[in-house]
Formats: C-alpha cells, structure tokens, sequence
C-alpha cells in the first residue's frame, strides 16, 4: 500500500493534479492547517528535492517522527521501550508538542513565511 501511495506521488504533482484531495481547512477558510502540504512534501521527497519538501512544511520534521515514537510505546508492550514511553508520553513533552504544533500554525500563516517560501519553492 506505501508503494502504491509512492507511486501515485511520484507521478502525479499534488498541486497541479485534480486527484489530489484538497485540505477542507483551507478550502474552507483559505488559510493553511499545520499539516498543509504533507502531499507536496512527499511528492518533493520522492523526487529528491529535500530543501523543497522541508520548506513546505518543516513541522513534519518533529510531526513525524515524534508521533511515530507514541504510536509504538502506545501498541507495543514491552519492558524495552518503557523508558521511550515515559519520556514520549510524558504530560511536559505532549503539552511541548501542542504549543509547537499551534506556534506552526500561526507562522505558516504569516506573510514573511509565505515568502521565505516563496523564494525557496
């Protein structure tokens, strides 16, 4: 199934392909989500172009890894990980990643980032 995605974003440009499903957050309000681009980023990544994908949206660099780390101390028991789990689970880490989450969002909405942006993609 990861192939078949990959595949699709390799061939297809989300900006310029129909296919592509749009983000209903911004459709709805014309500003962008935290998570806006996470298919432009892909397609950028599958096609090595790795400034590209981080400047259109540089919060997956934390997102991503950090919410794969929950997913596995949530789902797997084991007595290896537990110290990964009181650290990735711990209140003062999850309430860090909120306010990261929501600075982002206030950023990318900002007009000196839409051109940072700009001049990098």
């Amino acid at each position: 199934m990861v192939a078949t995605f990959a595949a699709i974003y390799y061939l297809y440009d989300p900006t310029h392909s129909q296919l592509a499903p749009k983000c209903i957050f911004h459709t709805l309000t014309g500003f962008d989500c935290p998570a806006c681009g996470v298919q432009r980023v892909a397609h950028s990544l599958l096609h090595g172009n790795f400034v590209k994908a981080f400047f259109l949206n540089p919060f997956l660099v934390i997102a991503v890894p950090y919410l794969v780390i929950v997913a596995i101390t949530t789902f797997v028991k084991s007595e290896l990980i537990a110290p990964l789990r009181n650290i990735a689970q711990h209140r003062y880490v999850i309430w860090g990643y909120v306010v990261i989450f929501f600075l982002w969002w206030i950023v990318r909405n900002s007009s000196w980032w839409r051109e940072i942006v700009s001049s990098y993609c």
